[in-house]
């Protein structure tokens, strides 16, 4: 498959077929990841392979993105935050690197995927999967054949809206306070610091403002 046909036609997919990922598959997924660029060449990344329906039931508890449930493979990518360079992140970057990879891979080998951020809090997503503290959790990725592959969507701006040349020379129009960004990032805050009762109680009213896709 040429690159850029892979790049422009992936799609986030949320409805998969129900019939497991071959493990050789699984393996050639998680090599692409592994061959990604990282930053210093630590290539620190370690990938947690879910498939127990238990484990699951657990990570549900904690996110509103159900299709979580009925994905075939799940795979958790962490990486160490064993970093000096704190002001950009850079193990944040080196995984998201090595995601990239893997969501073409699977493109490419004819699965859908999709990465998940809606999970539980890192403290508690840690206790789950018994990740230690020097590791951070950065991303939850889905894969399994897809029920409908949708098509692609076109880009929000033209390609010369989105370039210049040596400095910032583009239209800021973001409030200089924005109140309703606050107020939703106070609640998703609180919300994934109450206890799984509570949230089984907040589904109803959670899944209403849950964002919603094609597929």
């Amino acid at each position: 498959m040429d690159l850029f046909e892979a790049i422009k036609n992936r799609r986030s997919i949320r409805s998969f077929e129900d019939r497991p990922v071959p493990e050789d598959l699984i393996k050639k997924i998680i090599e692409a990841g592994q061959w990604a660029p990282s930053a210093c060449n630590r290539q620190d990344w370690k990938f947690i392979i879910i498939d127990s329906k238990e484990v699951k039931e657990k990570l549900l508890k904690g996110t509103t993105a159900y299709f979580v449930g009925k994905a075939p493979l799940l795979i958790l990518v962490v990486y160490s935050n064993r970093t000096d360079n704190l002001e950009y992140k850079d193990h944040l970057l080196s995984a998201a690197m090595a995601i990239q990879n893997m969501q073409l891979a699977a493109y490419a080998s004819g699965l859908g995927s999709c990465c998940v951020n809606n999970l539980p809090i890192k403290s508690g997503l840690r206790k789950i999967l018994n990740i230690p503290r020097h590791y951070d959790p950065v991303s939850l990725i889905c894969f399994g054949y897809p029920r409908v592959v949708p098509k692609p969507l076109r880009r929000k701006e033209q390609l010369t809206e989105i370039i210049s040349w040596n400095s910032f020379n583009f239209k800021d129009d973001f409030p200089a306070i924005d109140l309703k960004l606050q107020v939703k990032r106070i609640i998703r805050y609180i919300y994934y610091r109450l206890p799984a009762s509570l949230k089984k109680l907040l589904d109803p009213v959670a899944r209403k403002f849950e964002k919603r896709f094609d597929k």
